[in-house]
């Protein structure tokens, strides 16, 4: 079976430390990264403009490193609902990964791409790396780590 991945870059625009990064590279035959320039974002009254000048610098750095491995970031502007299933079909994406955003707008719009990915039968993989462990886990009063 051919695997043809997808990385969706977020808040963690780096390649070295990214969990699901590696899960877009594992055993893949192609690995496409993307950075969405959401609407919802662009359109933010708080949005100034050293965050945007911050940001593109960022997107700039990270497809200068990705040129390095022979690759490049692709930039797309719209809602991710909108764009994945054009990347979809246009790539024969078989998996998509991204890092877990545990924000209540983020965690909407994931489940949202997860749910169209199922349907076009793409492979979601999610990990946490924003942060060092699960904020649900807090909130639900669970365990981080083992006890010494």
């Amino acid at each position: 079976m051919v695997v043809n991945s997808v990385h969706w870059f977020r808040k963690g625009l780096r390649l070295h430390d990214n969990p699901a990064l590696l899960e877009a590279l594992s055993g893949a035959d192609s690995v496409r990264c993307v950075y969405v320039l959401d609407p919802w974002f662009a359109g933010a009254a708080n949005v100034g403009i050293n965050r945007w000048r911050f940001l593109l610098e960022s997107l700039e750095d990270l497809d200068s490193s990705l040129k390095k491995l022979n690759s490049r970031l692709f930039v797309v502007r719209g809602q991710p609902t909108d764009v994945f299933p054009r990347l979809f079909k246009e790539w024969n994406v078989t998996r998509l990964t991204f890092e877990f955003d545990p924000e209540p707008y983020g965690k909407e719009r994931d489940a949202a791409i997860i749910k169209m990915a199922q349907e076009f039968g793409v492979e979601t993989v999610v990990r946490n790396s924003h942060t060092l462990y699960s904020l649900d886990r807090f909130a639900a009063g669970r365990p981080i780590g083992r006890r010494v």
